[in-house]
């Protein structure tokens, strides 16, 4: 048994603005509402540390203000004897920078990263970084309670570690069934007024409400991370955590992630019924698939608050649906969609075109779908393969790398008919068709309401046409 840690600095690397919950891993330039969300699982983390009696801070390099120079200057105020990044496959090299100041400012500081690229990269990844300590392979809680308690990697499963010149890898780690049995996030270490909903600008947060996915999409790694067993918090400890956020930090406005939040007919009305009981006046928005929504979740998620739905639509081709494994259908689109408008709620599509088999006939089905929906909030996303997702192997395997460094708008692999450079400026081209229609504008701003949110989304939209103008 080693000592136990004493002060633990939580990382996410000012590396760029990006997504890193693992699910998605996009700049969020890339996207058409860009949100700078909390680092809820670094705060997580952070609390479960806490509650062994480590000493925590949060430095979210996401946070303008917050650079390199920065976090030179909290690794020699602080003097962490742990540190824990978060990283992704497209941040990775940049985030190394971390690692290496944190051992020349701290000495024998326990370097630790987790992040989904872990599940496969984690020894090549300790391999190319030799300042990093351990990663963590899988959901990082245990892991990370464990070593603020001191105890030698060799004992912890779900980890990687570096010992001299060799790296090791323990036993896979089973994943926690009980999601209630750890604290709520260690939100008091968050600047938690700075990250704000992009169209009424207060503050908004994370609520973390279930993981893992069924679903065997082949460009999606959340099964990979956390299974695909459904594991859900209760409503009553969702509540309580709601209730935290309300009265502590005043925050009123909230995103409930989950692989897919509808999942569950019964938890999601209970859970609706639970906040509507309490008297809670809250906003918030989800994500959904097609095929797990009907019109009596709507009527509750409405009646609690909930104003926007997200949906993975991904294409307007019904072989391409069927190929990449989403097993829905487009009848089942127009459907939730509908349903949506009906509860007169926002919907927000997600588009994903440029998989190996697709052509240019493929991509305009699916500009032409995206018109017919014609949603509240819409992304265009390029095919990214992710380590340890099908599409990587299938990408491997037939050889479309690009030979570019790319990410969600700029295409890193091409298809089996059309060229990076191609798929880029369609891409680009799709953005802008929707963009443009007349009825959309006018839409957009008629609901944005009164004039400070219509400002906001006037902001929005000008800083979205100057990125696709340079773009």
């Amino acid at each position: 048994m080693l000592k136990p840690r004493k002060r633990c600095l939580l990382l996410q690397p000012p590396s760029g603005l990006y997504r890193r919950d693992d699910r998605c891993q996009s700049k969020v330039n890339d996207q058409t509402v860009q949100i700078i969300f909390p680092p809820i699982y670094l705060a997580t983390l952070a609390a479960v540390l806490e509650d062994t009696g480590v000493e925590c801070r949060i430095f979210d390099g996401s946070l303008s203000g917050l650079d390199w120079k920065s976090l030179e200057a909290t690794f020699e105020t602080f003097q962490p004897d742990m540190l824990v990044i978060g990283t992704t496959m497209a941040t990775f090299e940049q985030d190394a920078r971390a690692v290496e100041i944190a051992k020349r400012i701290c000495g024998d500081v326990l370097t630790v990263a987790r992040g989904e690229i872990f599940m496969t990269e984690d020894e090549a990844c300790l391999s190319r970084m030799p300042d990093l300590d351990v990663v963590i392979r899988g959901e990082s809680e245990l892991p990370v309670r464990d070593l603020g308690r001191g105890m030698p990697p060799e004992e912890i499963r779900g980890v990687t570690y570096r010992n001299g010149d060799r790296v090791f890898r323990t036993a896979n780690r089973p994943l926690p069934e009980d999601l209630d049995r750890f604290p709520y996030p260690a939100r008091h270490l968050l600047d938690n007024a700075r990250y704000l909903s992009p169209e009424s600008r207060k503050p908004l947060t994370v609520i973390q409400t279930s993981r893992g996915c069924e679903a065997r999409c082949i460009f999606c790694p959340a099964w990979t991370f956390s299974g695909r067993h459904v594991r859900m918090r209760s409503p009553e400890n969702i509540l309580g955590e709601i209730r935290e956020c309300l009265d502590r930090y005043g925050i009123d406005e909230f995103y409930f992630n989950a692989d897919t939040f509808t999942y569950d007919k019964d938890w999601t009305i209970r859970l609706c019924k639970a906040i509507l009981d309490a008297g809670l006046k809250i906003r918030w928005g989800c994500n959904s698939r097609v095929d797990t929504i009907d019109s009596e979740r709507l009527e509750w998620m409405k009646k609690a608050g909930c104003w926007v739905v997200g949906f993975g639509i991904e294409t307007g081709s019904e072989e391409s649906l069927q190929l990449m494994g989403k097993h829905t259908t487009l009848e089942q689109a127009r459907r939730a969609v509908r349903m949506c408008k009906e509860a007169d709620m926002r919907v927000h599509t997600f588009f994903v075109i440029g998989f190996p088999w697709e052509t240019r006939e493929h991509v305009n089905q699916t500009i032409a779908f995206a018109c017919e929906l014609d949603p509240d909030f819409f992304d265009f996303n390029l095919a990214t393969p992710l380590p340890g997702t099908p599409l990587w192997n299938m990408v491997q395997r037939e050889n479309l790398w690009a030979g570019s460094e790319g990410s969600y708008a700029k295409a890193s692999v091409r298809t089996k008919s059309l060229s990076a450079d191609e798929l880029t400026q369609l891409r680009r081209r799709a953005l802008w068709r929707l963009y443009l229609r007349p009825r959309y504008i006018w839409r957009t701003l008629r609901n944005a309401g009164p004039l400070p949110k219509k400002l906001n989304y006037l902001r929005a939209a000008l800083s979205r046409v100057r990125g696709l103008l340079v773009g």
